[in-house]
């Protein structure tokens, strides 16, 4: 039997896509940081890929959210970079549960990590949309699973709607997790007068 995921959700991912060398990897250990409740520490520096000495990660990073637009989405309205920042997890550290508010897209770069993933979490599963019953799983799937990891590994980029909530569980390696967030939002005219939805950004 063959199916079609008419309600997926677009999460796109590319391993070993950039390597930080020491001098970018220090720029982003060297920034200041605030220390969250999970031990995690978040950039206080919310445009960290402005940093001229990053523009490589940047033009990667913005070319890859532009190519998710395009090619996953399959959509024509331009996107621009709207945040970018950094956490850091030593061990036992957790990113706790959460989504980007205003942001259309989010793309995250693992710059260090080891045997690590990202996990979406869905408010309901695609299965408990409509009748909202408990079903008994026999072998989870995208279609009745309301969390789902993604592995990850230093390198690797991550890209997927802002709005879908998302989190890491605590870093179990002795090496730091270290992540570049970067959000997108949308601009110029979209929408058309047939429909009374064009708007300008």
């Amino acid at each position: 039997m063959e199916s079609v995921n008419l309600r997926a959700i677009p999460i796109a991912y590319e391993r070993n896509v950039y390597s930080l060398n020491k001098k970018e990897l220090d720029i982003v250990k060297k920034t200041k940081y605030r220390k969250r409740f999970n031990g995690l520490y978040l950039s206080k520096n919310t445009s960290l890929l402005e940093n001229k000495s990053l523009a490589s990660l940047k033009k990667l990073m913005v070319d890859k959210g532009k190519e998710y637009a395009r090619d996953v989405l399959g959509i024509k309205d331009q996107i621009y970079l709207v945040h970018s920042w950094s956490t850091i997890n030593p061990t036992h550290a957790f990113h706790e549960p959460h989504e980007h508010p205003n942001v259309f897209i989010s793309l995250v770069y693992y710059a260090q990590c080891k045997n690590s993933f990202i996990r979406f979490i869905l408010e309901r599963t695609s299965i408990r949309e409509c009748f909202n019953f408990d079903f008994t799983i026999n072998k989870y799937n995208i279609y009745n699973s309301q969390t789902w990891d993604l592995p990850v590994e230093a390198g690797d980029i991550v890209v997927f709607p802002g709005h879908i909530r998302h989190a890491s569980v605590a870093n179990k390696a002795k090496l730091s997790r270290i992540i570049i967030g970067a959000n997108f939002f949308i601009k110029g005219k979209i929408g058309n007068t047939k429909t009374v939805s064009h708007i300008t950004l």
